[in-house]
């Protein structure tokens, strides 16, 4: 299973419906800056390159893309496998890097501290692989 997320600038928005046409998301800031901010949140994350870290978990993986823009306009996390800590994990993260996380699988943002279960039900809900059906 997995899933992705996109930690970006968005303050002052409750939800991507709210952005205005035409608007796009500020920088994370300098690639120093989101490597350092990431590495004291977890500290032990690898970084392979400058672009692609991975943090390894109980029964999951986080791999970081960070991309080759500086200033790093969005950091994209893609999530393998499963446990109730990514999800501690993913706020943490998107608060050490003052962004907000769009879940892809709801197409919203996360709400960690309005609600905290948003994004878990479709994490955990997903069907196994192998399990999908083609409609009838």
């Amino acid at each position: 299973m997995s899933w992705i997320i996109y930690l970006m600038g968005a303050a002052g928005f409750d939800s991507v419906r709210d952005f205005p046409e035409g608007w796009s998301p500020p920088p994370l800031g300098p690639r120093e800056l989101i490597l350092r901010r990431l590495r004291e949140a977890l500290p032990t994350i690898f970084f392979s390159s400058l672009a692609e870290g991975t943090y390894h978990g109980d029964g999951f993986s986080i791999t970081f893309d960070i991309g080759p823009w500086e200033p790093a306009p969005r950091v994209k996390l893609l999530v393998h496998g499963s446990g109730d800590e990514v999800l501690d994990i993913i706020g943490k993260v998107a608060e050490a890097l003052e962004a907000r996380a769009l879940d892809t699988g709801l197409g919203d943002f996360m709400r960690f501290h309005k609600d905290p279960d948003t994004g878990r039900h479709v994490w955990r809900d997903a069907p196994k692989p192998g399990a999908w059906m083609a409609p009838a």
